[in-house]
C-alpha cells in the first residue's frame, strides 16, 4: 500500500484524528436483509429494516434505509472460533468479576475471516437469513474517507462482526429521501429515550 495514502487503513490501526462515532442508538435491533455490491462501480449498499423506529415514527412498515459506501477499499466478515477449554462462572461472583471472567474466556477465541460473497448470497429475507444489528460504530478520518464496524447474528444464530472501508458514505430512504447518519441517531435516540420512559413508568406503576 502506498505510504501517501491518508485514508483509514484498518479499523485496528485509525489514522490519527479518526472520530468514532457509536451507531448503537439508530441501528441496534436493525435488520441488514439484503447487501449489493459491486466491483466495478466500487459500491456496497446494505438495505436496513427496522420496524420499531419505523412504528414508533409512525413511517410505512415496508419502508428501508440504505447505507451505501462508495469508493470501498475493504469489504470483510470474520467470526470467531470457540476456544474448546474448559469454562465456567462460579456461583454467586459479582458481576464486575463475572465480566472480567468471561472477557478474559473470550481473548482465547480465534478470529477467523469468511468470504463476502458468501455473505452477500446467505442473506435473504425469503428465507429469514438477515442479520440483527447488535452494535455499529462508524470512524471517519481527516479525509472524511470512513470505516464501519458492525456485529450482530446471521439467521439468529451465528455471530458475524463485518468490517467495511470506504472514501464515502451516505444514508436515504428507499423512498428517495435523504436522511443521513445524524438523522438515523436522531431516530433513534427519541426511540430509546421514550423506552427507558416506558419502562420507569411501568417500574412505578408495579
Amino acid at each position: 500500500m502506498p505510504d501517501e495514502q491518508a485514508g483509514i487503513l484498518d479499523w485496528l490501526n485509525l489514522p490519527p484524528g479518526a472520530a468514532e462515532v457509536s451507531l448503537w442508538p439508530g441501528l441496534h435491533d436493525a435488520q441488514i436483509v439484503s447487501i449489493q455490491s459491486s466491483l466495478l462501480e466500487r459500491t456496497v449498499t446494505l438495505h436496513l429494516e427496522s420496524d420499531h423506529l419505523l412504528e414508533f415514527h409512525n413511517l410505512p412498515l415496508d419502508l428501508q434505509f440504505l447505507l451505501r459506501l462508495d469508493g470501498v477499499q475493504s469489504a470483510r466478515v470474520v467470526h470467531y472460533a470457540v476456544w474448546p477449554g474448559e469454562f465456567s462462572v462460579p456461583d454467586g461472583v459479582a458481576h464486575e468479576e463475572q465480566s472480567r471472567l468471561v472477557a478474559e474466556y473470550q481473548s482465547k477465541w480465534r478470529e477467523e475471516s469468511l468470504s463476502w460473497s458468501e455473505l452477500e448470497s446467505a442473506i435473504t429475507t425469503e428465507c429469514k437469513q438477515v442479520i440483527d444489528i447488535a452494535d455499529a460504530t462508524l470512524a471517519t478520518s481527516p479525509d472524511n474517507s470512513v470505516a464501519l464496524r458492525i456485529s450482530g447474528l446471521l439467521n439468529y444464530t451465528a455471530y458475524r462482526e463485518l468490517f467495511l472501508r470506504a472514501e464515502r458514505l451516505t444514508l436515504t430512504r428507499d423512498d428517495g429521501q435523504e436522511l443521513g447518519i445524524a438523522g438515523l441517531l436522531k431516530m433513534g435516540e427519541a426511540y430509546w429515550d421514550a423506552f427507558e420512559r416506558h419502562k420507569k413508568e411501568d417500574g412505578r406503576s408495579t
